[in-house]
């Protein structure tokens, strides 16, 4: 089933995003029409007038898809590759297909019902625990390990095997991706998929995996977790990262491969010590947010308030986490001392309940940190200097952080990285 979200985005159904109502059916917005499903948005929702008018817009919009006049061409054959050739040549000359979906297509024939009772019952999985994930990035680990390539259009020989052969990298490929997210969860803290900056950076980890039969050592852990943090900080798979995958996976097809891996990244960069220049910038989509949570939790970490341990899965709306400005955002701006790149450096972020969040929206550092245990600010990297609490000092509190936090992150690296370093 494919759904549509209020930002005009269509994905496949899954449990988590159907149960969001801003989620709906494009074949209920089909069959029953925009108006009565935005009906029932705004009596769910208590839409205000402008945001009925501009979800009434985009549902009318995918409404009108009956409307539209669609060639018809008929393939007198009924020979499956001869029909999804002809799909692929025919997607070729209208709006382009991704490259993933055209190599599902020719999985769905190659392997009747791959898609549907593999993939789409994987996906539900790891939607239920937390991980987010795409067909498409199956679909990649799936050419990796049965390739040791990463590119969708070099899958020739892939499709000359039979079915049954098939059936066995995916069970390969399944198990690999099971055995890296328990992988992440369990030796790093990512709970779940909103930590990821990059799932790119999770095929060579399936493929290391998948070559090893799951079987690591305490130095390959501690290795190929370091690997993993260097390559998302530094980037390694933002932008086009097909490139960087395959010289990535012909390291883990060699004799050597953590040691390959290490050589990749080092050849981009020169130095792996983290600097507090590195560290200084907004905290929405910073590379090293998620480092800095892995580092608290590695800390042991508690919710200042409540004593709860920190963790994205925790229970019940008010100890979920969310992200606390130290010095909160509306006392910052009614200082009209500091500028928004400022406000919300990653150096005045820590984490926190709901419940604490709001709590403290409004408050002062200086009024509410010594209520704090020391131990619970420490483990968030906090500087204790009540002096650097005045509002007038924030500036030198967030170079103190800073500080801090990159002493904590070369620490934590380092000790990981001692062996391959």
């Amino acid at each position: 089933m494919l759904i549509f979200r209020r930002f005009e985005h269509l994905a496949l159904y899954l449990r988590k995003t159907y149960a969001n109502p801003l989620w709906v059916s494009v074949n209920d917005v089909i069959s029953r029409g925009a108006i009565e499903i935005l009906d029932e948005l705004e009596e769910t929702l208590s839409l205000e007038r402008d945001k009925r008018r501009v979800y009434g817009q985009r549902l009318g919009q995918l409404e009108r898809i009956k409307e539209y006049r669609y060639p018809v061409m008929i393939i007198h054959t009924d020979d499956y590759e001869e029909v999804t050739e002809s799909f692929i040549r025919i997607n070729s000359r209208g709006t382009r297909l991704r490259e993933a979906e055209l190599a599902m297509a020719q999985l769905a024939y190659h392997w009747p019902g791959a898609l549907v009772k593999e993939f789409e019952t994987a996906l539900e999985d790891y939607e239920q625990a937390d991980y987010s994930l795409e067909a498409r990035f199956l679909m990649r680990c799936f050419v990796a390990i049965g390739t040791n390539q990463s590119r969708f259009r070099y899958l020739g020989n892939l499709w000359k095997k039979g079915q049954s052969e098939l059936e066995s990298i995916w069970k390969q490929t399944k198990k690999a991706v099971d055995h890296t997210i328990n992988f992440l969860r369990n030796n790093a803290g990512i709970e779940s998929s909103e930590w990821l900056p990059s799932v790119n950076a999770l095929i060579p980890l399936v493929v290391y995996l998948s070559k090893t039969n799951g079987r690591l050592s305490e130095a390959e852990t501690n290795g190929l977790l370091f690997w993993f943090l260097e390559a998302t900080i530094h980037g390694r798979f933002t932008g086009s990262p097909e490139t960087k995958l395959d010289q990535d996976l012909r390291a883990i097809a060699g004799t050597t491969p953590l040691e390959d891996l290490m050589a990749n990244i080092k050849r981009e960069v020169a130095k792996l010590d983290i600097t507090p220049e590195m560290i200084e910038g907004k905290y929405q989509r910073h590379p090293f947010l998620p480092l800095v949570f892995i580092i608290f939790r590695a800390n042991k970490a508690r919710d200042w308030f409540t004593g709860t341990t920190l963790s994205s899965t925790n229970v019940g709306p008010e100890h979920q986490l969310e992200l606390h400005h130290i010095f909160p955002r509306a006392v910052l701006i009614q200082s009209n001392h500091f500028d928004a790149h400022e406000i919300d450096d990653l150096a005045n972020i820590a984490f926190l309940s709901q419940k604490a969040n709001r709590s403290i929206l409004k408050s002062f550092p200086i009024d509410y940190l010594p209520q704090i245990e020391k131990e619970r600010l420490q483990a968030q990297e906090i500087p204790l200097e009540e002096d650097l609490w005045q509002i007038e000092q924030y500036r030198d509190f967030i170079m103190k952080r800073r500080s801090l936090l990159t002493q904590a992150i070369n620490g934590f690296l380092g000790n990981l990285g001692k062996s391959w370093l």
